[in-house]
């Protein structure tokens, strides 16, 4: 068993990994100083120029690439090869590339903005000039995108500013991909709202990176660490397969943000929205009207501080929300809930000359609300109720350089924030949990600090056809943890008090300490993207990954890519790879280590009525029952080895220009994930096989199959060890349309038909995961909690007459799997996570056997735009979300009972804004842009 007690903050004993750690700051810095530059935050082009006709390279030619709107141009001459490079290009923009040599006609392309990290292909074929004759030919750009084989979706800032947006949720934009899940209702807030499953893999497993560093919350894994406005956004881009090996630190997928720069123009916006409370639509679930009202407000500004040297972004937003939750059982009414936000970046960038530059971003969050995630509606009383604050505070200086085709990032970061600060509303008092009925009573304090410290550097260099890039990442991170109970917890049987009802477990954790701990972290890679020939393009890379946290060293992540233009236009291009995706062990699950071990500061128990010292209802004990060694408790230990979880990935996929300006893909991908975590009790009970419904073993004939009396000298029932013995599969195909902006429209669609299944879904709870009953892992093999069979996601800009303009979102999906639940403890083993018996064949209902009803959503938004100024235009905007008020449920009530027929509340809609989406709602807006 490895021991996380004596040593919190975990390190490695190995001296070469000791020197390594010490020598990585140090390398970073000497390349530093050798050369600066950008890989990840930008774009990249690349190409040949040729004779037209026959094909002869053309050396010396000229190429330039500008934007007028950024004022940047950047300027490249041909090898003796005919080939160019222009590297450093922001992401997001549209590009002007002229070619011309002596004796040429000049051409020029117009080519669509290219995404961070990516390099397009873009080849000139040059027609012979008469003497006296130069013309210029505009066109659309062929090419390929030299990384093909990732998977992936990317929003620049017009469509993250005119897409509906509810709420101005930027995590919620993720969900246009259709790999992506939301795991909570739509108009969820606090972390728990940005709870997003890819691959239909765990929402903690879901990576997210901000300016090209890591922004991975790794103590509870449910949010980005940073959160920052729509405003401030430059580009958005979602990672579900195949991405080249500078991107890690998740088997799932990664979700990547790029900040906005100012430029040598004065640019900016100012908006506010109103959702009115009075013509919202009730809630699904709701008998009665709730408040809902949301106020939106802020800005952004851009622009020179010494023109062509100095530039600045500074943004700011703000939100008040009054949100009331339907209370179903055992009265109706309403609890109204208030959140309070505020969103504030700042950044500047300073050009030492056309290579090399610098940039500060400094940006902070803070978020209080007294009821989180509806955490007060359903079957929770206002008794429950907790004030919760989010904040943080983060900084990253970025020094950039390019050398001749070399280009070279330095980031350094720094961040400070508070995942989770939360104590009762009222008093605190014993919870009381009546399944199907009511939960009251909340006496659980928790806050939690983390403060992290980055350093990363990367290197791209353009050689022949070779673009090769090097990169290595250190993360240090440092923990404060002071989270505890009060009081315990009584359960009782579902539904409503019945006479002379007693509970039929209690639980209580003892204790309190302030805990420190952390880790070290370090990811190195090496990618190239190679050009055999004008037609085909392979992608080899190598990435290792290196956690103090956990107990595995070779974490190497081969990856291999493709991508075949079939007949040199890029009208066809055929594309595929694999490769091997680690995930990040997160603190969720290191944490109950620490509070449930065998020498923690806390001690958690979990009793029986027979068992001795259970208290009298409605008390909680004072003091441990009998001596700490006899008292029958319940460990949560490491096993002898941690470690990562990875996945292996393959694609194929094709893609084809149509005509209309529109792109048909078509990809094929399955990720297959091994050495997922999942819970194992080495002292559970014997199996206690049904066949029947209704029948129970108590928890006396249960502890009395238990192999395990004491462990480590102390009374135990449950000693729950987290193994890495869980494995998934996802595998889909996905079909997509898209079209440029070609005169009004632009439109992007995607329908995927997947199968993910898993044996072992963990959260980290201490019993999810957990088999129904103890024996057969292969027998809990079922789907995904968050499979669809069939998703459909589409979204599109409009331009209508007189300066109108329509966007919408369509989404359209099967409904969400249910793992039906006696509602009882059956085997006596003290998790109340037991299925029912099928009274049609005598067996246990399999794992998420049930389905919610399918899903479908329609988000529309109309404006229009007024010239109050030469460069200034006022906008007014009217957005409906779920416009056709269509129910799409994300949990319902599982609980079948014991008996031979299901209760009447089974599958029955629950209250609650992460239970459900929200109905039907309208928002206003005014946006004046300059």
């Amino acid at each position: 068993m490895k021991s996380f007690t004596t040593r919190p903050d975990n390190h490695s004993s190995s001296s070469q990994l000791s020197i390594l750690l010490l020598a990585v700051p140090a390398v970073l810095l000497f390349i530093s100083q050798a050369v600066f530059g950008q890989t990840a935050l930008t774009g990249a082009l690349r190409g040949v120029v040729t004779a037209q006709g026959n094909g002869s390279v053309i050396p010396g030619a000229r190429v330039i690439v500008s934007n007028n709107e950024l004022r940047f141009t950047r300027e490249a001459v041909t090898s003796d090869a005919g080939e160019f490079v222009i590297l450093g290009l922001p992401p997001g923009a549209n590009y002007r590339v002229t070619a011309s040599a002596v004796s040429f006609r000049e051409l020029t392309r117009q080519i669509a903005a290219i995404s961070s990290g990516e390099t397009a292909t873009v080849d000139f074929a040059l027609e012979v000039a008469p003497l006296t004759e130069s013309v210029n030919i505009i066109g659309d750009a062929p090419g390929i995108v030299s990384n093909a084989p990732e998977i992936s979706q990317v929003l620049d800032t017009r469509r993250i500013a005119e897409l509906p947006s509810n709420g101005r949720s930027l995590n919620r934009f993720a969900l246009l991909d259709p790999h992506v899940r939301n795991t909570a209702g739509l108009g969820s807030d606090g972390s728990g709202s940005a709870r997003l499953a890819i691959n239909a893999n765990s929402f903690r497993h879901t990576h997210y990176r901000l300016d090209g560093n890591s922004n991975y919350e790794s103590v509870f894994a449910n949010a980005p660490q940073q959160q920052v406005s729509l405003s401030s956004v430059q580009e958005f881009k979602v990672l579900t397969n195949q991405y080249s090996a500078e991107f890690g630190g998740s088997s799932a997928g990664i979700i990547s943000t790029t900040t906005r720069s100012g430029s040598d123009e004065f640019h900016g916006e100012g908006f506010a929205f109103l959702r009115p409370s009075g013509i919202q639509a009730r809630p699904p679930v709701s008998s009665l009207r709730v408040p809902n009202q949301l106020w939106q407000f802020g800005g952004a500004l851009g622009g020179p501080v010494i023109r062509n040297r100095a530039n600045f972004f500074v943004s700011y937003e703000r939100s008040l929300t009054d949100r009331g939750s339907f209370i179903q059982s055992p009265v109706q009414s309403v609890f109204t809930g208030r959140q309070r936000d505020h969103l504030a970046l700042a950044r500047t960038d300073y050009r030492f000359s056309d290579t090399h530059s610098v940039g500060l971003r400094l940006n902070g969050a803070f978020s209080r609300n007294n009821n989180v995630g509806d955490a007060v509606s359903g079957f929770n009383q206002p008794s429950t109720a907790k004030d919760t604050t989010v904040q943080s505070a983060a900084g990253q200086l970025t020094d950039r350089k390019t050398w001749g085709t070399m280009l070279n990032e330095l980031r350094l970061s720094y961040s400070n924030a508070v995942p989770s600060s939360s104590r009762p509303v009222g008093e605190p008092s014993v919870v009381i949990v009546r399944p199907n009925y009511s939960t009251e009573g909340n006496s659980a304090y928790s806050f939690v600090r983390t403060k992290n410290v980055q350093l990363s550097d990367q290197l791209a260099w353009q050689h022949g056809r070779h673009e090769l890039r090097f990169g290595a990442e250190y993360l240090r991170q440092k923990i404060t943890d002071d989270s505890f109970s009060l009081y315990g917890t009584y359960t009782f049987a579902p539904g409503a008090p019945q006479p002379g009802e007693k509970p039929v477990q209690y639980s209580q954790t003892f204790g309190r300490q302030l805990l420190r701990y952390g880790q070290t972290a370090i990811a190195g890679f090496v990618q190239d993207n190679w050009r055999v020939t004008s037609r085909l393009t392979l992608n080899p890379g190598l990435r290792y990954e290196f956690q103090s946290l956990t107990d595995e060293r070779n974490n190497f992540a081969p990856r291999l890519g493709f991508a075949w233009d079939v007949k040199g236009n890029g009208n066809t291009v055929i594309r595929g790879g694999g490769g091997v995706y680690y995930d990040q062990y997160y603190f969720y699950i290191v944490r109950r280590f620490f509070f449930q071990g065998i020498t923690s500061p806390t001690v958690s128990l979990t009793l029986k009525p027979t068992d001795p010292g259970f208290p009298t209802f409605p008390n909680s004990l004072t003091t441990l029952p009998g001596s700490p060694s006899s008292a029958r408790r319940d460990l949560y230990l490491a096993p002898e080895r941690l470690l990562n979880p990875y996945s292996t990935q393959f694609s194929l996929g094709l893609q084809q220009k149509l005509p209309g300006g529109m792109t048909l893909t078509l990809d094929g991908i399955s990720s297959h994930t091994v050495r997922q975590m999942r819970a194992f009790d080495i002292n559970a009970p014997a199996p206690f096989p049904r066949t029947a419904p209704g029948l129970i073993r108590s928890s006396k004939d249960a502890d009395a199959t238990r192999p395990l009396k004491t462990y480590a000298g102390l009374a135990v029932r449950n000693v729950l060890f987290i193994e890495n013995t869980g494995m998934s599969d996802y595998d889909a195909l996905d079909v997509g349309l898209v079209k440029g902006f070609a005169k009004r429209v632009q439109f992007e669609a995607h329908y995927i038909w997947n199968s993910a299944t898993t044996d072992s879904m963990f959260f980290g709870e201490p019993n999810t995961g957990v088999p129904s009953d103890w024996g057969n892992l292969r027998l809990e093999h079922g789907p995904s909690d968050f499979h669809q069979r069939h998703r459909f996601v589409g979204h599109g800009l409009v331009e209508l007459p007189w300066q109108t303009q329509a966007s919408f979102i369509l989404t359209l999906a099967s409904g969400l799997p249910v793992d039906p639940r006696t509602g009882v403890d059956n085997n006596g083993d003290s998790n109340l996570v037991d299925r029912p018996v099928n009274p049609a064949t005598g067996a246990v209902f399999a794992r998420n056997s049930f389905r919610t009803p399918m899903q479908a959503s329609v988000d529309l938004s109309l404006s229009k735009r007024l010239v109050v100024l030469e460069k200034m235009r006022l906008e007014m905007r009217a957005e409906a979300f779920n416009l056709l008020n269509h129910s799409n449920f994300i949990r319902v009530n599982s609980t079948w009972g014991n008996g031979t027929t299901p209760l009447a509340t089974f599958l029955a809609p629950v209250a609650g804004i992460s239970n459900v989406d929200p109905g039907r709602q309208f928002q206003f807006g005014l946006r004046l842009t300059f």
